[in-house]
């Protein structure tokens, strides 16, 4: 019993450190959203592309080359996504 005991805290010691802490989850939180799009910066009216936030990042980098998850260009990632 000891010895099994003894294996587990072991195991636990040296796996443990190599599991993120926050694993998928935090990256499903980071990617949630959709991408949206406006035709001036004059507009109001923001529409889903359906596009991922890999490739909203690169329709940003080639639109505005702002940050791409504040508002303030054609492209934005609306993390709320309302």
């Amino acid at each position: 019993m000891r010895r099994v005991l003894g294996v587990s805290i072991l195991l636990t010691l040296i796996i443990g450190p190599t599991v993120p802490p926050h694993g998928v989850r935090a990256l499903a939180q980071q990617q949630a959203g959709c991408c949206k799009v406006r035709d001036a910066l004059s507009s109001r009216n923001w529409r889903p592309n359906g596009l991922s936030l890999q490739n909203c990042t690169k329709l940003n980098e080639k639109r505005d080359g702002d940050n791409v998850f504040q508002p303030t260009g054609l492209v934005w990632w609306d993390k709320q996504c309302s």
